[in-house]
């Protein structure tokens, strides 16, 4: 995302810089606000007990996936380690319930057969109401479980009307102030991409991933197992496309979107107050904003290269050198996502976790990652008196006070959607807080070191937050000074 104030660029786009909006909703918001804004925002988090992970085609896909939402729920009730504790994504399962309304393939019939959305008067409802919709269509030929040929309603068009709260995408929405004249410009960079799978009637492999714009698919494919949504939906050396993307993508064009929407552009909102006494303002019109900014950086296969069989324990060491020197540095996030260079994929090696539609990440990174000897240095300094080991140290005393209310060492209010076992299963993102060794407008070199004791290889994820000084005319609008 980029944003312009009056003419003068205060935020700018970087590759993987939105990884940060992840790790910020997993750590500012709390259960309360996800139970009333979840439905808005599409997000409820994904379970880590439900995670599986297959290095050939299987009915959840290939490479690790969290799309199982079998009925009943199996557990793993033996020691024999074949599956994983729970076949159910509960945060799948509750943005699946998001689904908007039905749009019949003929229109015969109204969604969820209710009186009030008739028969052809579901398409314009949605229309005129923004609901969002997903149009069906028929397909014969449906080769089922059983092996019986059917015809079926297995297809069709997801539209959904996506609402972005600002302060959501970026926190200087929460420190800009009142101001007079103000000329606000947006740019963001939308996911945007074809996925294509194939398999059989019980069992799914990605073939390829190709994006357009942005790094991450933001859809899931369900699972193809008994009693999942896709079972019976592939047949054997079939392959099967998804095309997501804003306003339109490479199966839907734009023209199409005004059938269901009653726009084909994005719209922003921002209210606008009128000042019944501005002397403060006047007075004193130059205010200085300070916000967080982030800086990220991939690095890939520097933590150990997957073998085709995972074995052992790599003890791979890694050394990293962020790109530059940053000032005011708040603190540093490593997120481990798998290399999957082999044994993960079937057929697309090398395709990221966070590209896999059969995959939970990047909400989630690499399951059951291990790294120990966990070390920052912020220019000459060591963040730890001795290197990160274990699991409780990392959580409590670093993860845990993200976002949190005096350091969270207040157990009255409380925010976080992300426990110790969440983390240490599935979200194992390790901070180090680096506020007290950062130096005011001391630009510091930043290096990263530990040993990944998995046993495959990982591509790392570096996150630099940082704090930035706005000063902004309120009268004016005009930006005097960015750092």
């Amino acid at each position: 995302m980029t944003v312009e104030l009056n003419g003068k660029k205060i935020v700018t786009e970087t590759e993987f810089k939105g990884f940060w909006n992840n790790l910020r909703a997993m750590t500012e918001l709390s259960q309360d606000e996800v139970f009333k804004h979840g439905a808005d925002m599409h997000l409820y988090p994904d379970s880590w007990y439900s995670i599986n992970f297959s290095g050939a085609a299987g009915p959840t896909g290939d490479g690790y996936s969290n799309n199982q939402l079998e009925k009943g729920g199996k557990l793993d009730s033996t020691i024999s380690q074949a599956q994983e504790p729970i076949q159910f994504n509960n945060g799948f399962f509750h943005r699946l319930l998001l689904a908007p309304p039905i749009i019949d393939s003929t229109e015969a019939t109204g969604a969820n057969s209710w009186a009030s959305m008739g028969t052809t008067a579901t398409k314009q409802i949605c229309q005129q109401n923004g609901k969002g919709c997903f149009r069906e269509y028929s397909y014969s030929n449906i080769t089922a479980a059983n092996g019986s040929t059917q015809d079926a309603k297995k297809g069709g068009q997801w539209f959904y009307m996506l609402k972005l709260r600002l302060v959501d995408l970026h926190p200087i929405f929460k420190e800009l102030d009142l101001l007079a004249n103000p000329q606000l410009k947006l740019r963001l960079r939308i996911n945007a991409g074809t996925v294509e799978i194939s398999g059989t009637s019980t069992s799914m492999r990605l073939e390829s991933t190709t994006m357009t714009s942005g790094q991450t698919c933001p859809i899931m494919i369900a699972s193809a197992a008994s009693g999942n949504a896709n079972e019976g939906l592939l047949q054997a050396s079939a392959k099967l496309s998804f095309s997501f993307g804003p306003v339109g993508n490479a199966f839907t064009p734009t023209s199409q979107i005004g059938e269901y929407f009653p726009y084909t552009t994005s719209r922003l909102y921002i209210p606008f107050y009128h000042l019944k006494n501005s002397t403060s303002i006047i007075q004193k019109p130059v205010k200085t904003i300070r916000y967080h900014d982030c800086f990220a950086q991939m690095f890939t296969k520097v933590a150990g290269i997957s073998p085709t069989t995972p074995g052992s324990q790599l003890n791979a060491p890694f050394a990293l050198q962020v790109s530059g020197y940053k000032k005011n540095v708040k603190y540093v996030a490593l997120i481990p996502f798998a290399e999957t260079s082999a044994g993960h994929f079937e057929i697309a090696h090398g395709t990221p976790q966070y590209q896999s539609p059969f995959d939970s990440a990047p909400w989630t990174c690499m399951p059951g990652a291990s790294i120990r000897n966990f070390q920052v240095q912020l220019g000459n300094d060591n963040v730890f008196a001795s290197s990160q080991e274990y699991d409780y140290e990392t959580f409590c005393d670093e993860f845990s006070k993200l976002g949190a209310i005096n350091g969270d060492l207040s157990s009255e209010v409380s925010n976080g959607l992300v426990d110790s076992m969440q983390w240490s299963m599935a979200q194992r993102i390790l901070v180090a807080d680096c506020s007290r060794l950062s130096q005011k407008d001391v630009p510091q070199a930043i290096q990263i070191s530990g040993i990944n004791g998995s046993a495959t290889g990982m591509n790392l994820l570096v996150l630099v937050v940082y704090e930035r000084e706005l000063e902004i005319d309120r009268l004016t609008g005009e930006v005097h000074r960015t750092d």
